[in-house]
């Protein structure tokens, strides 16, 4: 399932955010295969403006992925994963509930 992951950082701990990122980035470019069975698929991350915050997109096959990520970063960074639903399925969902309703 794919996540939008709200991140943010205490600005006084930049360069240790960096360090972290870096680390992190070297084992994905190292060993792809390893880095995703781990962490979940990175497909693409965002500073928001020059705030200390920012979002990344990734795709979980499991919970332990998502927690794998927020640990890595902990406490540096802190995450808040919020899925990213079908739209047809979420209006589907609806439809059925007030179908549901009238009943």
């Amino acid at each position: 399932m794919k996540y939008v992951g709200f991140w943010e950082y205490d600005p006084e701990k930049i360069y240790e955010m960096f360090k972290l990122d870096d680390k992190l980035g070297e084992e994905l470019r190292r060993d792809p295969e390893k880095w995703q069975r781990k962490y979940g698929k990175f497909i693409e991350g965002y500073w928001l403006g020059m705030e200390p915050k920012g979002m990344a997109l990734f795709e979980f096959d499991t919970q332990e992925q998502m927690i794998n990520m927020e640990r890595a970063y902990w406490p540096i960074k802190r995450w808040r994963f919020v899925p990213l639903l079908d739209i047809n399925k979420v209006k589907e969902a609806y439809r059925k509930k007030m179908e549901e309703q009238k009943l």
